[in-house]
Order: C-alpha cells, then sequence, then structure tokens
C-alpha cells in the first residue's frame, strides 16, 4: 500500500528585495514611533510569508543581515579592521526582540565571517583575525539568543575549518549551497546535519559510509528528489528546506506543497 509522507519544512533564511520607496514609506509611517530602518523592513518581510505559509522552522535574515553585523562591529574603519575587533549588541537585540513579535523560536540567518569582506591592517596575522571575528561573532548571536532568537543560520561560499571548529554548534548551522564533496566532508567533522539542494544528493551518499548524518535537509525539493534521497536516508532523518531570494509568498506555499509525497 501506498504511504503519503510529509516533511518537516525548514528556512535557512530569505533574501527580500529591495522594496519600493511608497511600499518602505508607508511602512515607516506605520512605524512611527520605533526604531527601525530598512533591515527591520527586510527581516519583517522575510518572517511573514513563512509564518502565513506554515513553515516548521522558521529562520529570517540572510546574506543581506550582514549589514546590520557590520553596523554594530567596533574596531573598523568601513570594511577595514583598525583596532581590536568588539560591538554594540544594541542593534540586533532589537532586531531580536521585533522578530519576537511575530514568532517565537526563530532563527536568524547572517553571512559567516569570511562573507563579510573585511580586511585586516591591524593583527596582520590571518589566524588572530579570524579568532577576535569569531569571538564577535558568538558574542553577538549569544545576546540574540538572550533576546528570544533560537539559533543561527550561517551562509558561506568557502567552508573554512577554522569557521567551523570555532562557531558551529547546537544553536549555529553553517549552509553552503555550491559546496563540492571536499566542503561537504568538512561540514561533517563539525555538524550531523546536512542542507543540500538535489543535485548534491550523490555526494552526500558517497560521505554516508564515513560520516554521521543525523539528518538531510533538501533545499528546493521536488518528488524525484526525495524519492531518490529516502533511497539513502529514512523518512526520519529527511526534512525539506528553502531559501527563498523572491516572490516569498509564492515560494514558501510551494515549499510547503511539495514536502508532501506518496511513497
Amino acid at each position: 500500500m501506498r504511504k503519503k509522507l510529509t516533511f518537516r519544512t525548514v528556512s535557512l533564511g530569505t533574501e527580500p528585495p529591495i522594496p519600493k520607496t511608497e511600499d518602505l514609506a508607508r511602512w515607516i509611517a506605520e512605524m512611527r514611533g520605533r526604531n527601525a530602518d530598512l533591515v527591520t523592513y527586510q527581516l519583517e518581510e522575510g518572517l511573514i510569508p513563512q509564518i502565513d505559509s506554515g513553515i516548521g522552522d522558521i529562520c529570517t535574515g540572510g546574506r543581506f543581515y550582514g549589514k546590520r553585523w557590520l553596523e554594530c562591529l567596533t574596531g573598523i574603519d568601513g570594511r577595514t579592521i583598525v583596532a581590536e575587533p568588539g560591538y554594540l549588541s544594541g542593534p540586533v537585540t532589537a532586531d531580536a526582540e521585533d522578530i519576537g513579535v511575530f514568532a517565537r523560536d526563530a532563527r536568524v540567518a547572517l553571512p559567516a565571517p569570511n562573507l563579510l569582506g573585511l580586511k585586516d591592517s591591524y593583527f596582520c596575522d590571518e589566524h588572530e583575525m579570524q579568532d577576535a571575528l569569531s569571538a564577535v561573532y558568538r558574542g553577538l548571536m549569544r545576546e540574540m539568543r538572550d533576546t528570544g532568537i533560537a539559533g543561527h543560520v550561517l551562509h558561506c561560499d568557502r567552508i573554512l575549518e577554522h569557521e567551523l571548529e570555532t562557531l558551529a554548534g547546537k544553536k549555529v548551522f553553517f549552509f553552503a549551497r555550491d559546496p563540492d564533496e571536499e566542503g561537504l566532508a568538512t561540514l561533517l567533522e563539525y555538524q550531523r546535519t546536512l542542507a543540500v539542494t538535489p543535485g548534491y544528493i550523490s555526494l552526500v551518499e558517497g560521505l554516508i559510509d564515513e560520516y554521521e548524518i543525523k539528518r538531510v535537509i533538501l533545499v528546493d525539493p521536488d518528488a524525484r528528489a526525495l524519492m531518490a534521497l529516502l533511497q539513502i536516508r529514512d523518512p526520519d532523518q529527511v526534512s525539506t528546506g528553502g531559501y527563498c531570494t523572491s516572490a516569498c509568498d509564492r515560494y514558501w506555499r510551494d515549499l510547503v506543497d511539495a514536502s508532501t509525497i506518496v511513497r
């Protein structure tokens, strides 16, 4: 007998488009009395469609949230590190409070340290600079969690072992959209969940015997890809995921629809 399977949906963040001037002006007028800006708007725009669509694990923010992170950093001039890095947490804790109005236990996505594009004119030592940035990341993420955020998703293009070693954990998940097999293997040294698009299922299969993989989040799934993944993973080890970059109302509804198949 065929069986219907429904997988838990997981958001890895959003990348809302820059709003039209009139839409932003209207929103700012509604926010009178609150300290809100474009980043606040983008966080809410990313959040609400997920709530309306019934996404299981909600996450707002994305690569755009690096702007807020930079706003909090001290010891930098533009994009150059000129002194010992530190942070002022006010802007991100305000964001966490705003997010908590809409959803409990939401996560926040942001770029990993290497994606901030910072240059070093202070340490003149790559390892020391990475240690300092990781300490700042840990502090800011902890401040957000203390204000109600459940955890963070760090987006990366390059999978750097030092970043994984210093930042990965139960509440910090790394997501690389276009990894190679070596990159996936490095991720699995530090986390037991992978998020991959359908084209990477064969790479996951090649790593199963060598690494413990507790869960695979299939990003932008379709029925064929889910069936292929179920050949190597049990249903309770599979979730469906998304990272929206446009038309998010429809995107999250489509993800929910694609997360039920008949096997």
